[in-house]
């Protein structure tokens, strides 16, 4: 390892500095470290090996490609953080596996930094704005304590999330209690969320249990609900009920009052109807002052919103018939609504761009080009004698042949790449940062592709071809209308010249 590695270039920071506002869990931080280079590997664990965040240690992962990397994020979903390099078995893995976790797996609280070797493959400004990352670091540039300070920044944004994520699991859980306050299939809806949101308040695990006292002071409990360990507390009283919590729900219940312990703490909640709860939460810990007045306010508020169960769902019961059609309409709107926007930005044949939405799509890169001196390629593609398919094989199979054509289409396109029709049977393809030999290479790709094989329907094989006219947009056009006129020329002059080829304008 040579002394001018980017990684340590300085000091480990002292983990100290990430040490303050300790939770008492003990499980370390999941980080995984996505590159296809082992030393990186190496140097990314050499770095952050004695790095303790609020009282947690990290636990590196290491996958040496986007594949593998995908298997493990859908097997560990509490991973904090992503170390993600752009380029490694292919060009953009990184930046698809990007879009895998955030649209596919639907983990939004994973925290991801780009690193990337080579930024000029996938340039700073383009990728943070088309990709949901947090942060994007050359390799260049990043230094162990720059390494440090994300890895650090990004761990309390993760806390952030998760913590919000839990209040509002708490809180979804305690509007969803539909059916009366103290019947037990609301209860244990209700009383779990209160659980959730308690063990948020005081920032430990749910392991918490809700009871309620049958007849007098220090008479039999009754499990309500319960959460984390104590998960099943409802079907399994005697094993969830130990001498310790026992006794510290009866006392909650005597003195009208919290019992705070070493390593448990009992919330007492007196609701407005006369009704008493009591909720037992292991902290791990004394509770302080502060945590203390919190869970007072917190009871409080828990005590309203129990009665407040009750009120709502005599108003649900009033009000149901209403609160269906309400709930029809709003799901008739939302289907209208996307179908109007299908019908405005989608060919509702092929599902590839219409005409206008292209042009927008085109004006924007346009611009990005112009902006940062960059090429656009664009080739326009129309099926040769068409109309003979429809006479000869029917509507519907045309249909199936302009359906083929984009499916062929999009296989020999980047994910970067623009597809639209155009009308009829002619589409339009736009290749962002392509010079005119990529854009003829790809044109010819695709040409090749179409014409290799007839399209089957229906038992009958239609064969099909292509012509194609290419032009690349020149700094002196103002317009993407221009560089169509010189790609619709080009494709004339295809047709002219015998079909089934591509023609540079």
């Amino acid at each position: 390892m040579s002394n001018d590695d980017p990684f340590i270039q300085e000091t480990t920071p002292s983990p100290s500095v990430a040490t303050r506002d300790a939770d008492p869990w003990p499980d370390p931080w999941l980080v995984l470290v996505v590159d296809d280079e082992p030393e990186v590997h190496a140097v990314t664990r050499l770095v952050l090996t004695r790095l303790r965040f609020r009282g947690r240690p990290l636990k590196l992962m290491s996958c040496l490609s986007a594949a593998e990397a995908e298997r493990v994020l859908r097997a560990t979903p509490d991973i904090a953080i992503i170390l993600l390099d752009v380029v490694m078995e292919t060009e953009d893995a990184g930046l698809r596996l990007v879009r895998t976790i955030r649209e596919e797996i639907g983990n939004h609280a994973i925290r991801i930094i780009l690193r990337t070797g080579q930024p000029g493959q996938a340039p700073e400004e383009d990728v943070v704005l088309a990709y949901d990352i947090n942060d994007y670091k050359s390799k260049a540039e990043l230094t162990s304590q720059k390494l440090f300070t994300s890895v650090v920044a990004a761990l309390r944004s993760y806390t952030d999330i998760v913590a919000l994520e839990t209040n509002r699991r708490g809180l979804q859980q305690i509007i969803q209690s539909t059916d009366r306050l103290f019947e037990l299939r609301s209860m244990q809806q209700f009383a779990a969320g209160v659980l959730t949101q308690l063990s948020s308040v005081l920032r430990v695990k749910p392991n918490a249990i809700l009871c309620a006292q049958r007849g007098e002071a220090d008479g039999p409990l009754t499990v309500l609900a319960g959460a984390g360990r104590y998960a099943d507390a409802v079907d399994h009283p005697d094993h969830a009920l130990t001498p310790e919590i026992v006794a510290g729900i009866n006392e909650a219940f005597r003195s009208k009052r919290g019992v705070y312990g070493a390593d448990g703490s009992t919330l007492y909640i007196r609701v407005p109807d006369g009704h008493e709860v009591a909720a037992w939460i292991h902290t791990d810990r004394p509770l302080d002052g502060v945590d203390r007045a919190l869970v007072e306010v917190f009871a409080s508020k828990i005590a309203i919103s129990f009665s407040n169960v009750s009120l709502y769902e005599r108003l649900r019961e009033a009000n149901e018939t209403l609160e269906l059609r309400v709930a029809e309409r709003t799901r008739a709107l939302e289907e209208a609504n996307a179908r109007l926007n299908r019908l405005a930005t989608l060919d509702p044949l092929t599902g590839v761009w219409n005409r206008r939405r292209f042009l927008e799509l085109a004006g924007a890169e346009l611009g990005r080009a112009r902006r940062y001196g960059r090429h656009l390629g664009i080739f326009l593609l129309d099926l040769d004698r068409f109309k003979q398919v429809n006479d000869t094989y029917g509507h519907a199979a045309g249909d199936e042949v302009l359906r083929t054509v984009v499916r062929r289409t999009r296989e020999a396109l980047r994910a970067s790449d623009h597809i639209a029709r155009f009308g009829g049977e002619e589409f339009v393809v736009m290749l962002p940062e392509t010079d005119i030999e990529g854009t003829l290479v790809v044109a010819e790709r695709v040409r090749a592709s179409l014409a290799q094989a007839p399209v089957p329907v229906e038992g009958r094989l239609v064969p099909i071809a292509a012509s194609i006219g290419v032009a690349n947009w020149l700094a002196d056009e103002t317009s993407i209308e221009q560089t169509l006129r010189r790609a619709d020329s080009a494709l004339y002059s295809a047709k002219q010249a015998g079909r089934n080829r591509v023609e540079r304008g």
